[in-house]
C-alpha cells in the first residue's frame, strides 16, 4: 500500500484540534508539544510540515505520533488504522492491537458465524462518509440533520390510514431530494449508522412498509411504460404483458395489500413528459384515493405548487389537488448547528457564527461554507480567504433561493 501524503495531513491536522478542544490549548502549543513527543528539537516546525500533505520519512515517528495522538485523545482503533495506513507504515495491525487490545472472548467469537458479521462494514461506511456534502443530494441517513418539525408531521400521517398525500414545496437547493431519501431509509437503517441522537423509530411497524422513489429527472421515467415497469417492479409486483396503463392498473389495484409510499422527486420535469398525460395522471389519484384501500400514498417534491404546475403544462387533473402542502425553508438554528459542529476539526466560536449568519440556515450554504473552512484547518491555511472562497461558491445558490 502506497502512503497517502493528503489524507496524513488531514488526520494529523485533526488530531491536532481534537487536542486543542480537550485540553484547551491554542494550536501552536499542541503542535510544538507533539514535536517535543517525537524528539524534534525544533518543536511543531515538523508538524506544521506534515500537516501540509508529507508523511515522515521515519516510520518511528509515524508510530510515536500515533501513541501520543491516542493517550491524548478519545480517537478509536478505526482512526488509528488510517493514520497508519495513510503513512505506509508496515506495523499498522501490529500497533492498532498494542494500543487497543481486544478482548480474548470477543477474539474468539470474532470467528463465530453470526448475523452480526455485517457490522464491520457499517463501521466502514460510516468512516468513509465525507463530512460535509456539496452538490448531491444526502442520501445516508448519518449526514442529515434537521428537518424534524416536517419529519414528525409527515411520518404522523404514514403512521395512519388512509395514507396522505404531501408536496413537499421549496426552493432549489433547500433539501427536498435530500428529505425524500431521509423518509425513504431511515426506518430501516441500523442505529450503529446513525448519530446516537438520531430518531429512527417514526413507524411502529416500519418493515410493512414499501417506499418507492422516482427520479423524474431521470430521463427513463419520462417514457410510460418504462416508470410503469419501474413502479411494479419496485413494488414486487409481476409486470403484465403487455405493460398498459389499464394492465398496470389493473394489478395495482387488485395485488397492493400493504402500505406504499410513493416518492415523485422533480414533478415538473414529469409534467413535461408527452407520454405522462391526463389519462396517466387521472389513474394516479384513482390509485391513491379509491383503489387501493388507503394503502398508498404520494409524497411529491417541487419548487411550486403541483396544482400551478399543472396548469402551466395545459395538464390540469384532480390528481393535483389531492395534497396536504408541506413549505421546506431553512434549517433551525440548532439544526444548522449540529451540522456544523460535525466537523472532524472543531470550528472557533466566531467561524461558527459567521456560517451560521451567511447561510441564513440553508443546508446546502452550511454545506458549502462548512467544507471551505474544514479545507483551510486541514491545509493548515491561515487568515480568511477560506470566507471569500465559500463565498464565491455560495453566490449563485443564494440566487436560486432570492427566486423562490
Amino acid at each position: 500500500m502506497a502512503s497517502a501524503p493528503h489524507e496524513f495531513g488531514r488526520l494529523l491536522t485533526a488530531a491536532l484540534y481534537r487536542i486543542r478542544s480537550i485540553e484547551d490549548k491554542p494550536i501552536q502549543v499542541v503542535q510544538d508539544e507533539l514535536g517535543y513527543s517525537i524528539g524534534r528539537e525544533s518543536g511543531g516546525s515538523a508538524i506544521e510540515h506534515w500537516r501540509k500533505g508529507h508523511v515522515p520519512a521515519r516510520q518511528a515517528e509515524v508510530e510515536q505520533l500515533a501513541r501520543e495522538i491516542v493517550r491524548r485523545t478519545d480517537f478509536d482503533r478505526s482512526w488509528l488504522l488510517k493514520f497508519l495506513r495513510s503513512a505506509d507504515n508496515p506495523r499498522a495491525d501490529v500497533l492498532c492491537n498494542e494500543l487497543f487490545p481486544v478482548p480474548a472472548v470477543q477474539a474468539a467469537s470474532v470467528t463465530m458465524p453470526s448475523r452480526m458479521a455485517a457490522a464491520p462494514a457499517y463501521h466502514s461506511i460510516i468512516e468513509d462518509l465525507a463530512p460535509f456534502v456539496v452538490g448531491p443530494p444526502i442520501t445516508h441517513c448519518r449526514q442529515f440533520f434537521g428537518r424534524e418539525l416536517e419529519l414528525k408531521r409527515i411520518f404522523n400521517g404514514i403512521g395512519r390510514f388512509p395514507l396522505p398525500h404531501v408536496a413537499v414545496i421549496g426552493p432549489q437547493r433547500s433539501g427536498k431530494t435530500s428529505l425524500l431519501h431521509y423518509l425513504k431509509n431511515i426506518c430501516s437503517t441500523p442505529p450503529s449508522q446513525l448519530r446516537p441522537d438520531q430518531r429512527h423509530d417514526w413507524l411502529r411497524q416500519p418493515e410493512r412498509y414499501t417506499w418507492v422513489f422516482i427520479d423524474f429527472q431521470d430521463v427513463r421515467m419520462s417514457s410510460q411504460e418504462y416508470l410503469l415497469r419501474f413502479m411494479l417492479s419496485a413494488l414486487k409486483l409481476p409486470a403484465p404483458e403487455p405493460c398498459t396503463l389499464i394492465s398496470f392498473m389493473d394489478t395495482v389495484s387488485s395485488k397492493l395489500l400493504t402500505p406504499t409510499i410513493m416518492l415523485m422527486d422533480e414533478i415538473g420535469a414529469a409534467l413535461a413528459s408527452d407520454e405522462l398525460d391526463m389519462r396517466f395522471w387521472w389513474s394516479m389519484r384513482s390509485l391513491g384515493t379509491s383503489l387501493t384501500n388507503g394503502n398508498l400514498g404520494f409524497i411529491v417534491a417541487s419548487h411550486q405548487p403541483p396544482a400551478e404546475q399543472a396548469e402551466a403544462y395545459n395538464k390540469p387533473s384532480p390528481f393535483f389537488n389531492i395534497f396536504q402542502r408541506l413549505d421546506l425553508g431553512p434549517l433551525t438554528e440548532p439544526a444548522a448547528r449540529a451540522l456544523i459542529a460535525s466537523s472532524p476539526v472543531p470550528f472557533a466560536p466566531a467561524d461558527v457564527e459567521w456560517i451560521v449568519a451567511y447561510s441564513g440556515g440553508w443546508p446546502a450554504l452550511v454545506q458549502i461554507l462548512s467544507q471551505a473552512r474544514l479545507h483551510a484547518l486541514e491545509n493548515g491555511e491561515i487568515g480568511s480567504a477560506w470566507k471569500d472562497a465559500g463565498l464565491r461558491q455560495t453566490a449563485r445558490y443564494h440566487y436560486l433561493l432570492e427566486q423562490r
